[in-house]
Formats: structure tokens, C-alpha cells, sequence
């Protein structure tokens, strides 16, 4: 096959676990703190299980949406693995399964008590064998875009400064495949969190095209001073509210400089950021590039999330909104209009108790954007401005803002 035959729309390779969520009840009215107390009994509801990862979490959300989807994930052959594998045949999404007799499934037990952000307690598993070779090249020559998920949690990703995740990159791009990159954050006492993400970013970054970090996991890669003061400032609260979020321009605009076309940074009940890069650089990223390029060239974008009064589990919700944003960018959206679908795709999940579901398709979910109510963010009007027409702040670095 010509590598220039695209007939499949996305591919979502990289991090597969299987996710346990024990049920909390509903009331919402302890910390953690009050909750993780050595010997005390927890009556809990009916657990779920799901898989888990960015394969699961934004590949299957992609395939709700109604985008043609390939997953490449890697598990164990034990008992999890099966578990998994049944899992992803109910979405008829088990094609692209790695099996590794040599390693045990990855899982994952999710501790999100309503209102309070989620722990995970997390086994790596097969994922930290997954590299290169494993990736069906055929298959990924045929799709537009490449999106990958979690080096951090995948041993080869991030040994010897991030080679093999700049290796497996740039043999995505000398296919013409548009890649996308999404991260997690890593046990700071563990190999992932010690190790040089800076030096890992500035390989792998000139080989991305659209980037999709959570503002936590740039701090601690890119800011760890700024992330160590407000960590300790915040405690078990979040995270966002101890940010000084006028710094955050400047902190995009330095991954635009490293290499990145299009950068999408998660803010929890803050929304989403955009930023993106001229519009000769957004015309070089591949076969899914925007269909606009003058609609998305030099953008400065935050979008708010919209109204969800009950919330069931926040497990997988970035995930959910990445396969809404790439939605978007794959059906040929404005980039105003990707970051609601990122916003609302995320909203839709969080209404059920799994890592993965709630989702309908694209069609629809853009027919729900219009009358449905969103949460105000206060922001510094020297520096933003409201768009009341496409629902978004433009920054100061947004070629529309009007001085």
C-alpha cells in the first residue's frame, strides 16, 4: 500500500491498563485525608471494571464519536490480559492487542471519591516493554493521524533520554502520518519521575504535531520549581486554583518554540488553553492538518467547560477530551469549535462511573454544544477577551484579538 492511501482515520497507540473504580458514595463530604486512615473499614458500592489508558480512554471515545479508529496496545497473557481483551472485543476494538507472554497485564485501582481529585495505584506491566517494533507499520501508513499516550508510565519511553519515543516518532512522520502526543504524570520517587523530562521533550517535541499535556504534568516536566511550591500549597486540594495562570502564555509559547504546531493544555474545571503555531508550520503537519489553516494559524484560545451538575467519575476525562479535540481536528471543525467538542466530550463522561463510555456521536454532540450552560471563568481583561458568537476567551497572542 502507498503510504499516501489514507484509509483510516486515526490510530491510538501506547499506554492499555485495566482500570478497577470502587463506588464512593455520592455524598462528597470527606477528604482523602479522612478517607486513607490505616485500619478503618470503607462501606463501598458496586465496583466497575473497564480498561483503562490512553488506548482505551481516548481510542474508544474516538470510536464513539463515529471516527474510524485503530488501537495498539500491549498486554500480558494472564488473567487481567483476558479480561482486557473481552473488554475491547465488546467495542470490537481487539484487532491491535500486543500479547507478551513474558509480562503481566497493567492495571490500575482508581480512588475517586466524588468531589475529590482521583489516585491511582498503578502497576506499568506490559507498557514498559511496548516500543517501536511492536507498532504495525502498514496499518499506521494508512491512517492521517498517530496519537500516543503516557510515556511516562512506559519504562522504554523515557529510558536513555526518550531515544526510543524520538525513534518511534519519527518513523510515524517518514509514513506522512500527523502525530499527537499526550503525557501523564509520573511517581516523582519513581525511575519515570526522576528522570530528565526536559531532555525528553526537546527530542520528541520537533517530531510532534499536536501536543495535549495536562498543565500539572508541563510543570513538573518543565517548572518543577513552580510545581514543588504550589504542590506544597495546595496539599490534596486542587492543583489550578494556587497558579498564577498569567504565566501560562509564556509556558506555551516555549513549547510552540521547541517544535510543537498545535498545543492543547488540559485545566481541569478551568477548561482548555490552545495555542497554535503560523500557518506555514500547520501546513507542513500531514495528511491531518486543519482544514482551515487560516482559522487555526496563530491562536490563542481558552475555552470553559460546560455545566455538570452530577458527576460520576472524573477517571478518563482528559482522555475523553483529547478524542473530542482530535475529533474535531479530523472532521474538519474550526479550531473554536474543537475546543468546545474537547470541553463537551469530557462533560459527557464524567456523567458515568467508568474510565471509558457516556459518549454519543460527533453529530450529535455538536448539536448539544449550542443551549448548553457553561461554567464563567474570571479572567484578566487587559489580557482576554470573550467571543460571545463561538462561546471563547481569545488571548493576547490570538492574531483576532482587537487591541
Amino acid at each position: 500500500m502507498s503510504h499516501k492511501e489514507k484509509t483510516i482515520q486515526a490510530i491510538v497507540a501506547g499506554h492499555l491498563c485495566l482500570d478497577l473504580n470502587p463506588a464512593f458514595a455520592a455524598d462528597g463530604g470527606q477528604s482523602m485525608k479522612d478517607i486513607l486512615i490505616p485500619g478503618k473499614l470503607i462501606n463501598m458500592g458496586q465496583a466497575t471494571l473497564s480498561t483503562g489508558g490512553a488506548v482505551s480512554n481516548t481510542g474508544i471515545s474516538l470510536r464513539m464519536l463515529g471516527i474510524d479508529t485503530r488501537l495498539m496496545g500491549k498486554i500480558g497473557s494472564d488473567l487481567l490480559g483476558g479480561v482486557v481483551e473481552n473488554i475491547l472485543r465488546s467495542y470490537g476494538a481487539e484487532d491491535g492487542l500486543i500479547v507478551d507472554p513474558a509480562a503481566s497485564t497493567s492495571y490500575s485501582v482508581v480512588i475517586a471519591p466524588p468531589g475529590v481529585d482521583r489516585i491511582f495505584l498503578h502497576h506499568t506491566g506490559a507498557n514498559d516493554t511496548f516500543c517501536t517494533k511492536d507498532l504495525n507499520l502498514d496499518q499506521i501508513a494508512a491512517a492521517r493521524l498517530f496519537h500516543f499516550g503516557y510515556p511516562p508510565l512506559m519504562r522504554q519511553m523515557y529510558a536513555d533520554g526518550g531515544a526510543e519515543l524520538a525513534r518511534m516518532f519519527q518513523t510515524v512522520r517518514d509514513l506522512d502520518v500527523t502525530t499527537s502526543l499526550d503525557l501523564a504524570l509520573p511517581d516523582p520517587a519513581s525511575a519515570a519521575g526522576q528522570a530528565d523530562w526536559q531532555e525528553i521533550l526537546s527530542r520528541v517535541l520537533p517530531l510532534t504535531d499536536v501536543f495535549l499535556p495536562s498543565l500539572e504534568e508541563l510543570l513538573y516536566m518543565l517548572d518543577r520549581p513552580c510545581f514543588d511550591k504550589i504542590k506544597a500549597e495546595a496539599g490534596d486540594r486542587d492543583l489550578m486554583a494556587f497558579y498564577d495562570f498569567s504565566r501560562l502564555p509564556a509556558l506555551a509559547a516555549r513549547l510552540i518554540g521547541m517544535g510543537v504546531k498545535i498545543v492543547v493544555i488540559k485545566l481541569g474545571r478551568r477548561g482548555y488553553y490552545i495555542r497554535t503555531a503560523d500557518r506555514s508550520r500547520l501546513a507542513a503537519m500531514g495528511p491531518a492538518k486543519p482544514a482551515d489553516l487560516d482559522n487555526w494559524s496563530s491562536r490563542e484560545l481558552q475555552i470553559e467547560i460546560f455545566d455538570v451538575r452530577n458527576i460520576a467519575s472524573t477517571s478518563g476525562a482528559g482522555d475523553a477530551s483529547i478524542a473530542g479535540f482530535l475529533a474535531g481536528l479530523l472532521t474538519g471543525q474550526t479550531v473554536e469549535m474543537a475546543g468546545q467538542l474537547a470541553c463537551a466530550v469530557a462533560s459527557l463522561k464524567i456523567q458515568v462511573k467508568t474510565s471509558v463510555g457516556g459518549l454519543v456521536p460527533l453529530p450529535e454532540v455538536i448539536a448539544r454544544i449550542p443551549g448548553w450552560q457553561k461554567e464563567p471563568l474570571d479572567q484578566d481583561p487587559a489580557y482576554w477577551q470573550y467571543e460571545p458568537s463561538a462561546r471563547v476567551w481569545r488571548g493576547r497572542a490570538d492574531r483576532t484579538f482587537v487591541s
